[in-house]
């Protein structure tokens, strides 16, 4: 039980994550980038892997952070 609610922890964690690099990159790319499709591309196929990548290696350092801290 112990090792499924770390799971739960761990993906909820990461799609939070996940969430709040999407919002922000999302403006920074209205902002910056002109739109048309291969701008639209890059991004689907670049920067969403890289957000993804990015916010498991975030939540696992933080859920390796917080383990280390509250000891059960």
């Amino acid at each position: 039980m112990k090792l499924f609610l770390e799971k739960i922890s761990y993906i909820v964690l990461t799609a939070s994550i996940f969430l709040v690099l999407w919002e922000s990159v999302g403006a920074i790319w209205e902002s910056y980038v002109p739109i048309n499709y291969k701008t639209n591309l890059i991004g689907v196929l670049v920067v969403t892997p890289v957000m993804i990548v990015v916010a498991f290696i975030l939540s696992g350092l933080i859920f390796h952070y917080i383990k280390g801290i509250v000891r059960f």
